[in-house]
């Protein structure tokens, strides 16, 4: 087993991200961030090829000023670009708001008045903008919009008050997904707030990621 974590560009913040494989991992320069440590950019050697593994964690927008949105635009900046290798994407993402039967997105934009162009284009750009450059939402290509999944849910004592699908994969279609699917299970048992997101990969025939 190998792993990585961004621990040492936390402080003196306390979260930060890890990244384990059974093969063996490379990191890579971390993306221009406001906090740097909410992303770890790293190479798999897979027996496939190269795999680049990019976990973000994108920083919540209250109290936190444009870190959201500078986040999402440092991301998308690393990755809206050709790759010689395959590549993954997949973290927290904390949006989108909505996602319709159609596939219509809605960003939490409208929150921030005054900056909701940028708000909007910002969390876009991940969710729907990478698929111009083969990083496709594989839970989505595999399971479609009707599927009304969420991966957060904010519970009072009376109701649930809000959820959303918040945790996303984004993979190049060359990876051969196969099965991308939510265990909610973890998180109604109280292991997380967040639902897990397991995936397969079936990449030309070589065997199982």
């Amino acid at each position: 087993m190998h792993a990585l974590d961004s621990s040492d560009l936390a402080a003196p913040r306390r979260l930060f991200n890890l990244t384990a494989s059974r093969w063996e991992l490379t990191p890579l320069p971390g993306v221009l961030a406001p906090q740097p440590e909410r992303v770890l950019c790293a190479v798999a050697e897979a027996p496939f090829g190269q795999v680049e593994v990019h976990n973000a964690h994108i920083p919540p927008a209250p109290g936190n000023g444009l870190i959201k949105v500078e986040t999402c635009e440092a991301l998308y900046g690393r990755l809206a670009t050709g790759a010689g290798r395959h590549r993954i994407l997949c973290g927290d993402f904390n949006t989108p708001r909505f996602e319709s039967d159609e596939g219509e997105v809605e960003t939490f934009a409208s929150n921030h008045p005054g900056l909701e162009a940028r708000w909007d284009a910002a969390e876009r750009s991940l969710l729907t903008g990478l698929a111009e450059w083969d990083l496709v939402d594989v839970f989505r290509h595999l399971n479609g919009y009707s599927r009304r999944d969420v991966s957060w849910v904010l519970h009072t004592r009376a109701r649930r008050k809000a959820a959303h699908r918040l945790d996303h994969l984004l993979a190049n279609r060359e990876l051969g997904a196969v099965y991308c699917d939510y265990i909610h299970e973890w998180r109604e048992a109280g292991l997380s707030d967040h639902s897990a997101l397991e995936a397969i990969f079936a990449p030309a025939a070589t065997g199982l990621l």
